[in-house]
């Protein structure tokens, strides 16, 4: 190899982008500076342990994906997911305190209604998108909540499970 391909090369850096989050980082990291994942394929690839997401006895709960950890349990009818707000005609899941802000969930980001089936998601044009399951959903279209389904509010990945026929 000559010199001056040996030069060029070795200046050159690359950057290492989050698979989860998608942020830029150093070449020679081994997680991600912005959300922890790992960047490291030997890392990747081991086997991880899954989480049990209890349902709750009423309504609808929400989980930390990944971590197993209960967010809030919601249990009126129909609910906003967001940020704090002065609107309060309709209830409220406030995400502000898991950092929605900075992980851009809209102050009015996503409705979810109970339905006969389950619940379902209806996002309300929020600036960074909602998922379920990984799959975006378009704007003002209700679209059905699986229970055990991967939510997405902007980045904050949430766990949504319910049980569908609750001893009462």
């Amino acid at each position: 190899m000559d010199d001056q391909y040996r030069a060029i090369v070795g200046t050159q850096s690359f950057t290492k982008f989050c698979p989860t989050c998608k942020f830029g980082n150093d070449s020679n990291a081994l997680a991600c500076a912005h959300c922890g994942s790992p960047l490291d394929l030997a890392v990747k690839n081991q086997p991880e342990k899954e989480p049990k997401y209890a349902p709750p006895k009423d309504g609808l709960a929400f989980y930390f994906s990944g971590s197993g950890a209960l967010i809030t349990t919601a249990t009126a009818e129909e609910f906003i997911l967001g940020r704090e707000s002065e609107d309060s005609s309709v209830p409220l899941v406030d995400l502000t305190y898991l950092d929605g802000f900075g992980l851009g969930v809209s102050r009015r980001h996503a409705k979810v209604r109970a339905t006969t089936q389950g619940y379902e998601i209806t996002d309300l044009n929020s600036s960074n998108g909602t998922w379920v399951d990984g799959k975006i959903l378009p704007p003002s279209q209700a679209a059905r909540l699986p229970s055990g389904s991967t939510l997405q509010l902007g980045r904050l990945k949430l766990i949504a499970v319910y049980d569908l026929h609750p001893a009462r």
